[in-house]
């Protein structure tokens, strides 16, 4: 995303507020569920679940709707997004649409569809510390390819975000991934982990690093600031102050909230999630729970001009609420972000 594309989107989303308009500004679209490992905390088991992908043809028919609807961002993600066969179609028909493109992928597959997703904006790929940490939970193997992924998107001129989740020994498997992040020019996305949703209808709870030592981790990023990372020291505050605990995520009733003030989240009417099935959440956070509407049939105007009103208070995820802040044109964000802009800059050869 370059500077002027930034600007133009914060006059878009002004207007839009102003006039008290829904648009679908950031969207998460999801073209397969599958995937090719098996890490130990997927919280719906993606690598477990067989519903078939979404077929080309209505996929290509949402984007150029969303495109109509005023779409600035598209988050591919999945699942695996690069098992999809025509991921390089998707890519492309996103960025000649004129939005800014991310592909959230693990990394296996980059190398081998780079020229694929050479035209994205932006690859999130998942890091989670050093390799006995990694490979622990994604699999013998997995970071030195992950580690390859980020230096041949790097080659490619692609900025790269690396997904670190905190698992256990947070503090050093992050210095580590800060490591990676300052050699190769990245930046750090840091996700809490959250409990599992099974296929059987079960739902575990997270349980990795507790409370306590989580509450090190953020106080400690507070005090250094590293500059790999895109949230102002607020937001870190914000999730210190967070009343239910770092494994439960989200808070869906009000009277739940417990005198917890949340930043007002613009889910459903600025954010929306698509899955591989068409249905439409307010965002990933809540995939498979109940769907606000559907757009299988590629009629994602219709879909999102019928949606159901969103029941949600307050989540505890860094990005989300980076994301409503922007929107808000919170200044600590939005100088976070321009910092982030200038530092972890788009460079094509």
């Amino acid at each position: 995303m370059t500077l002027a594309r930034e600007i133009g989107t914060g006059l878009k989303v002004l207007s839009a507020r102003l006039g008290a308009r829904r648009v679908p500004f950031f969207v998460q679209l999801m073209p397969t569920e599958r995937c090719n490992l098996r890490c130990r905390y997927c919280y719906v088991e993606f690598g477990c679940r067989h519903r078939p992908d979404f077929p080309l043809a209505a996929i290509l028919k949402v984007i150029d709707g969303l495109a109509r609807l005023g779409t600035r961002i598209i988050m591919v993600a999945g699942g695996e997004p690069l098992l999809y066969r025509d991921i390089g179609v998707i890519v492309n028909a996103i960025v000649d649409h004129g939005i800014e493109c991310s592909v959230n992928t693990n990394g296996i597959l980059v190398p081998a569809r780079i020229e694929d997703i050479k035209r994205a904006d932006m690859l999130s790929i998942s890091l989670d510390g050093p390799p006995e940490i990694h490979n622990y939970y994604r699999g013998e193997g997995t970071y030195e390819k992950a580690l390859e992924a980020v230096k041949v998107a790097r080659q490619y001129g692609i900025r790269v975000q690396l997904q670190f989740t905190l698992t256990r020994d947070v503090a050093e498997s992050f210095s580590h991934v800060n490591k990676i992040a300052e050699r190769y020019g990245c930046f750090i996305g840091i996700n809490f982990l959250r409990p599992q949703e099974k296929t059987n209808g079960t739902r575990v709870k997270a349980a990795e690093a507790d409370d306590e030592e989580i509450e090190l981790f953020l106080l400690r990023l507070i005090k250094e600031r590293p500059r790999t990372l895109p949230y102002p020291p607020q937001l870190i505050k914000y999730a210190l102050r967070w009343p239910n605990g770092f494994g439960h995520h989200i808070i869906a009733d009000k009277e739940d909230l417990n005198g917890f003030k949340p930043i007002p989240c613009a889910a459903g009417r600025f954010l929306m999630a698509i899955d591989n099935a068409g249905d439409i959440y307010p965002c990933t956070k809540l995939f498979y729970s109940r769907p606000l509407g559907n757009c299988a049939d590629g009629d994602i105007i219709g879909a999102w001009e019928g949606l159901k009103p969103v029941k949600c208070e307050a989540c505890l995820d860094l990005g989300c609420n980076l994301i409503n802040s922007l929107l808000r044109f919170k200044p600590s964000a939005v100088m976070g972000l321009l910092h982030n802009w200038r530092n972890h800059p788009v460079i094509r050869g």
